[in-house]
């Protein structure tokens, strides 16, 4: 089997709920204590071997091999489970760090055949993202979109698969906020480029209108009951113009326009002032993920 594990689930997330026909949302509690990663001691940190021991969930895909390593199936299982992840991530961005266990079971005890190190950095989220934990809903999307996902991972053009690629790097091997803004700003573009020539300004934004609706507010995913304070409401219309301005800036090695130091809000999770350039990646962040998942919905599956 495979096993991806999820650091950031709702404590009322029901398990096992199934994703596909070999794909699980499950328990793994208890499943990897530390000494079962005895094999890569000298390339995981005991934290790393300690914090895969203490996870409670994880993505499990089962599978039948011939062969102990190495063989098409593991692979394909690898592949799976990392875009079903991915996907995950797209639905729901967390402060989980991808890392993906492949095991057998013998009498009911794991060995381990093969592993990929979690990322050495957990991902620097958007202000409210740090608060985002898997819920029940999440997972039924997941299983809903995963088999477009698939389908849109062979057959999608390259600006949209570049699109995706940029999404994902900015939350697991991107730390700096604005380097995180540009990603997601040049993945917009790129979404929406079709490798032709540059749209402008107003072109973009006019086409991200025609996508999601501008009243939409970037929040509307928060669950409201992690939060301290009343949530004010962000419309994407009341943003964009400026999520390309800062953009174009930081692209050209220019200051974020000093205007925007004034117009900072206050966190609804902690009560601390939050920099408007912040409410911009949040918005940035938000408007990828929309465009992506609602184009692999209109994957026929």
């Amino acid at each position: 089997m495979t096993i991806v594990p999820l650091y950031c689930c709702d404590r009322d997330l029901m398990v096992p709920a199934r994703i596909n026909a070999d794909t699980t949302a499950e328990s793994v509690r208890g499943l990897l204590q530390p000494q079962v990663f005895d094999l890569w001691r000298d390339y995981i940190s005991k934290r790393d071997r300690e914090d895969l021991a203490s996870v409670s969930i994880g993505l499990v895909h089962r599978f039948l091999s011939q062969e102990y390593v190495r063989s098409k199936l593991e692979a394909d299982s690898s592949d799976l489970a990392y875009k079903a992840f991915l996907l995950l991530r797209l639905i729901k961005p967390t402060r989980s760090r991808f890392s993906r266990i492949q095991l057998t079971l013998k009498e009911g005890q794991p060995d381990v055949f093969s592993f990929t190190q979690p990322e050495l950095a957990i991902p620097n989220t958007p202000n409210l993202e740090t608060f985002n934990t898997i819920n029940d809903r999440d997972v039924l999307q997941l299983s809903d979109l995963l088999p477009r996902f698939l389908k849109f991972a062979d057959l999608a053009p390259w600006h949209l698969t570049r699109a995706v690629r940029f999404f994902e790097a900015g939350y697991s091997q991107i730390s700096d906020p604005l380097l995180q803004f540009m990603a997601w700003t040049t993945a917009i573009e790129s979404f929406f480029s079709e490798d032709k020539a540059p749209l402008s300004q107003e072109e973009l934004a006019g086409k991200i209108r025609g996508r999601i609706d501008g009243a939409t507010d970037i929040y509307s995913d928060v669950d409201v009951n992690v939060l301290a304070y009343p949530l004010k409401p962000v419309p994407l219309n009341s943003l964009l113009p400026d999520i390309f301005e800062a953009r174009n800036c930081v692209v050209h090695g220019m200051r974020i326009p000093t205007s925007f130091d004034e117009r900072g809000t206050t966190s609804p999770a902690t009560g601390e002032k939050v920099h408007y350039v912040d409410v911009l990646r949040e918005g940035a962040s938000f408007v990828l993920r929309k465009l992506l998942l609602k184009a692999i919905g209109e994957i026929n599956a």
